[in-house]
Protein backbone atom coordinates (compact mmCIF):
# COMPACT_ATOMS: atom_id res chain seq x y z
CA UNK A 1 0.00 0.00 0.00
CA UNK A 2 2.63 2.01 -0.05
CA UNK A 3 2.68 2.70 -3.59
CA UNK A 4 -1.08 4.02 -2.80
CA UNK A 5 0.10 6.48 0.15
CA UNK A 6 2.52 8.49 -2.25
CA UNK A 7 -0.29 8.64 -5.07
CA UNK A 8 -2.21 10.39 -2.49
CA UNK A 9 0.36 12.83 -1.26
CA UNK A 10 1.59 13.38 -5.26
CA UNK A 11 -2.08 14.42 -5.73
CA UNK A 12 -2.13 17.13 -2.91
CA UNK A 13 1.26 18.02 -3.81
CA UNK A 14 0.25 18.82 -7.30
CA UNK A 15 -3.27 20.44 -5.97
CA UNK A 16 -5.53 17.76 -7.99
CA UNK A 17 -6.86 17.33 -4.20
CA UNK A 18 -7.46 19.02 -1.51
CA UNK A 19 -5.87 18.71 2.20
CA UNK A 20 -8.77 16.69 3.35
CA UNK A 21 -9.39 14.56 0.29
CA UNK A 22 -6.50 12.91 0.96
CA UNK A 23 -6.78 12.65 4.16
CA UNK A 24 -9.75 10.59 3.60
CA UNK A 25 -7.58 8.90 0.75
CA UNK A 26 -4.97 8.10 2.88
CA UNK A 27 -7.50 6.75 6.26
CA UNK A 28 -9.06 4.61 3.72
CA UNK A 29 -5.98 2.57 2.68
CA UNK A 30 -5.09 2.38 6.41
CA UNK A 31 -8.33 0.41 7.07
CA UNK A 32 -7.72 -1.29 4.04
CA UNK A 33 -4.25 -2.53 5.22
CA UNK A 34 -5.94 -3.63 8.39
CA UNK A 35 -8.58 -5.69 6.32
CA UNK A 36 -6.14 -7.58 4.46
CA UNK A 37 -6.45 -11.51 5.29
CA UNK A 38 -3.23 -12.72 7.59
CA UNK A 39 -1.66 -15.69 8.03
CA UNK A 40 -2.09 -16.82 11.51
CA UNK A 41 1.23 -18.26 11.83
CA UNK A 42 2.75 -14.57 10.67
CA UNK A 43 1.40 -12.95 13.40
CA UNK A 44 3.61 -12.93 15.72
CA UNK A 45 3.06 -14.20 19.54
CA UNK A 46 4.15 -12.22 22.97
CA UNK A 47 4.64 -13.75 26.04
CA UNK A 48 2.75 -13.51 28.68
CA UNK A 49 4.40 -11.21 30.90
CA UNK A 50 4.55 -8.79 27.97
CA UNK A 51 3.02 -5.44 28.79
CA UNK A 52 0.81 -3.66 26.20
CA UNK A 53 0.79 0.22 26.46
CA UNK A 54 -2.68 -0.01 24.21
CA UNK A 55 -0.72 1.54 21.09
CA UNK A 56 1.26 -0.04 18.38
CA UNK A 57 4.30 0.37 17.83
CA UNK A 58 5.60 1.25 21.33
CA UNK A 59 9.32 0.57 21.49
CA UNK A 60 10.40 2.08 24.82
CA UNK A 61 10.51 5.17 26.96
CA UNK A 62 12.34 7.01 24.09
CA UNK A 63 9.48 6.61 21.80
CA UNK A 64 8.36 10.07 20.73
CA UNK A 65 4.31 9.50 21.35
CA UNK A 66 2.42 10.59 17.65
CA UNK A 67 -0.68 9.68 19.14
CA UNK A 68 -2.81 13.02 18.22
CA UNK A 69 -0.94 14.35 15.65
CA UNK A 70 -2.58 16.17 12.83
CA UNK A 71 -1.65 14.30 9.87
CA UNK A 72 -3.08 16.08 7.14
CA UNK A 73 -1.65 18.96 8.41
CA UNK A 74 2.10 17.63 8.77
CA UNK A 75 1.44 16.57 4.87
CA UNK A 76 0.87 20.35 3.71
CA UNK A 77 3.78 21.76 6.32
CA UNK A 78 6.19 18.89 4.51
CA UNK A 79 4.77 20.18 1.21
CA UNK A 80 5.37 24.00 1.82
CA UNK A 81 9.16 22.78 3.11
CA UNK A 82 8.49 23.78 6.88
CA UNK A 83 11.03 21.86 7.95
CA UNK A 84 12.80 21.76 12.28
CA UNK A 85 15.22 24.35 10.75
CA UNK A 86 12.79 27.24 9.46
CA UNK A 87 10.92 26.38 12.71
CA UNK A 88 14.05 27.25 14.78
CA UNK A 89 15.13 30.27 12.41
CA UNK A 90 12.14 31.85 12.71
CA UNK A 91 11.56 31.26 16.63
CA UNK A 92 14.70 32.75 17.47
CA UNK A 93 13.69 36.21 15.78
CA UNK A 94 11.30 36.80 18.25
CA UNK A 95 8.82 38.21 16.01
CA UNK A 96 5.89 40.25 17.24
CA UNK A 97 2.86 38.05 17.26
CA UNK A 98 3.79 35.04 15.86
CA UNK A 99 2.60 31.75 16.90
CA UNK A 100 2.55 28.28 15.47
CA UNK A 101 -0.36 28.53 13.15
CA UNK A 102 1.37 31.19 11.57
CA UNK A 103 4.23 28.68 10.55
CA UNK A 104 2.80 27.70 7.15
CA UNK A 105 1.07 30.83 6.39
CA UNK A 106 4.85 32.91 6.53
CA UNK A 107 6.74 30.11 4.55
CA UNK A 108 3.97 29.74 2.00
CA UNK A 109 4.37 34.04 1.17
CA UNK A 110 8.19 33.85 1.91
CA UNK A 111 8.74 35.74 4.75
CA UNK A 112 12.44 34.46 5.41
CA UNK A 113 14.65 35.06 8.58
CA UNK A 114 16.69 36.88 5.78
CA UNK A 115 13.79 39.15 4.59
CA UNK A 116 13.09 39.99 7.80
CA UNK A 117 16.68 40.73 8.99
CA UNK A 118 16.81 43.00 5.75
CA UNK A 119 13.65 45.19 7.00
CA UNK A 120 15.02 45.38 10.43
CA UNK A 121 18.11 46.57 8.89
CA UNK A 122 16.35 49.43 6.69
CA UNK A 123 14.66 50.62 10.42
CA UNK A 124 11.81 48.28 10.38
CA UNK A 125 10.41 46.59 12.88
CA UNK A 126 7.20 44.55 11.75
CA UNK A 127 4.53 42.03 13.06
CA UNK A 128 4.49 38.58 11.58
CA UNK A 129 1.33 39.90 9.96
CA UNK A 130 2.79 42.64 8.20
CA UNK A 131 5.56 41.22 7.19
CA UNK A 132 2.70 38.45 5.42
CA UNK A 133 1.33 41.16 3.91
CA UNK A 134 4.34 43.09 2.58
CA UNK A 135 5.66 39.98 1.25
CA UNK A 136 2.18 39.15 -0.86
CA UNK A 137 2.45 42.58 -2.03
CA UNK A 138 6.42 42.62 -2.99
CA UNK A 139 7.48 45.29 -0.19
CA UNK A 140 10.71 44.86 -0.59
CA UNK A 141 13.55 46.16 1.95
CA UNK A 142 15.55 48.76 -0.32
CA UNK A 143 11.87 50.42 -1.20
CA UNK A 144 11.97 52.40 2.01
CA UNK A 145 15.79 53.17 1.28
CA UNK A 146 14.51 54.20 -2.23
CA UNK A 147 11.67 56.67 -1.21
CA UNK A 148 13.43 57.98 1.53
CA UNK A 149 16.18 59.08 -1.72
CA UNK A 150 13.61 60.93 -2.96
CA UNK A 151 12.28 62.66 -0.10
CA UNK A 152 9.42 60.99 1.06
CA UNK A 153 9.65 60.64 5.09
CA UNK A 154 7.69 59.40 7.83
CA UNK A 155 6.32 56.41 5.34
CA UNK A 156 4.41 53.77 8.07
CA UNK A 157 4.82 50.10 7.18
CA UNK A 158 0.54 50.37 5.85
CA UNK A 159 1.92 53.34 3.57
CA UNK A 160 4.40 51.32 1.74
CA UNK A 161 1.99 48.37 1.21
CA UNK A 162 -0.60 51.14 -0.23
CA UNK A 163 2.19 52.55 -2.52
CA UNK A 164 2.94 49.25 -4.07
CA UNK A 165 -0.61 47.88 -4.40
CA UNK A 166 -1.67 51.02 -6.03
CA UNK A 167 1.84 51.30 -8.36
CA UNK A 168 3.90 54.13 -6.56
CA UNK A 169 7.03 53.23 -7.57
CA UNK A 170 10.10 54.90 -7.24
CA UNK A 171 10.02 56.07 -10.79
CA UNK A 172 6.70 56.88 -10.93
CA UNK A 173 7.34 59.89 -7.93
CA UNK A 174 10.82 60.89 -10.09
CA UNK A 175 8.88 61.61 -13.19
CA UNK A 176 6.34 64.33 -11.46
CA UNK A 177 9.50 65.63 -9.74
CA UNK A 178 10.44 66.05 -13.46
CA UNK A 179 7.08 68.07 -14.25
CA UNK A 180 7.93 70.29 -11.07
CA UNK A 181 6.16 68.53 -8.20
CA UNK A 182 7.98 68.16 -5.16
CA UNK A 183 7.73 68.08 -1.36
CA UNK A 184 5.30 65.44 -2.17
CA UNK A 185 3.81 62.89 0.78
CA UNK A 186 3.11 59.19 0.30
CA UNK A 187 -0.51 59.71 1.32
CA UNK A 188 -1.14 62.36 -2.08
CA UNK A 189 1.19 60.02 -4.33
CA UNK A 190 -1.13 57.22 -3.94
CA UNK A 191 -4.70 58.79 -4.32
CA UNK A 192 -2.96 60.45 -7.39
CA UNK A 193 -1.80 56.90 -8.49
CA UNK A 194 -5.60 55.99 -7.69
CA UNK A 195 -7.07 58.58 -10.19
CA UNK A 196 -4.68 58.20 -12.75
CA UNK A 197 -2.76 61.64 -12.16
CA UNK A 198 0.28 60.78 -14.68
CA UNK A 199 3.23 62.15 -16.07
CA UNK A 200 2.34 62.36 -19.17
CA UNK A 201 -1.38 63.69 -18.22
CA UNK A 202 0.96 66.65 -16.77
CA UNK A 203 2.14 67.42 -19.82
CA UNK A 204 -0.66 66.75 -22.06
CA UNK A 205 -2.01 69.75 -20.02
CA UNK A 206 1.24 72.07 -20.34
CA UNK A 207 0.70 71.13 -24.25
CA UNK A 208 -2.26 73.48 -23.63
CA UNK A 209 -0.94 76.26 -22.00
CA UNK A 210 -1.90 75.18 -18.62
CA UNK A 211 1.08 74.79 -16.65
CA UNK A 212 1.64 74.89 -12.65
CA UNK A 213 -2.01 73.19 -11.94
CA UNK A 214 -2.07 71.85 -8.24
CA UNK A 215 -2.26 68.72 -7.32
CA UNK A 216 -5.31 68.33 -5.93
CA UNK A 217 -6.91 70.32 -8.85
CA UNK A 218 -5.52 67.93 -11.39
CA UNK A 219 -6.94 65.15 -9.09
CA UNK A 220 -10.55 66.77 -9.28
CA UNK A 221 -10.04 67.27 -13.32
CA UNK A 222 -9.14 63.29 -13.90
CA UNK A 223 -11.85 62.20 -11.54
CA UNK A 224 -14.70 63.87 -13.80
CA UNK A 225 -13.11 63.24 -17.06
CA UNK A 226 -11.54 66.69 -17.73
CA UNK A 227 -8.96 65.75 -20.05
CA UNK A 228 -6.72 67.17 -23.17
CA UNK A 229 -9.41 66.01 -25.92
CA UNK A 230 -12.68 68.24 -24.20
CA UNK A 231 -10.85 71.16 -23.18
CA UNK A 232 -9.60 71.05 -26.86
CA UNK A 233 -12.94 70.58 -27.98
CA UNK A 234 -14.37 73.32 -25.13
CA UNK A 235 -11.62 76.05 -26.53
CA UNK A 236 -12.67 75.39 -30.14
CA UNK A 237 -16.03 76.60 -29.00
CA UNK A 238 -14.97 79.39 -27.75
Amino acid sequence: MAQERFTVLKMLEDGMISVDEATSLLDAIEQSDLSVERNPEDIPVLPPETELSGRPGTGGEDEVDLSGVDLAKMTEMKIHEVTPEFIESIRELDLPGFSKDKLLETRIHGVTPAYVLEMRAAGLDPSVNQLIEMRIHGVMPDLLNQMEELGLEDLTLDLLVEMRIHGVTPGYVRELQMCGYTGLHARKLIDLRIHGVTADFIRQMEGLGLEGISLDRLIEMRIHGVDADYLKKMRNLG
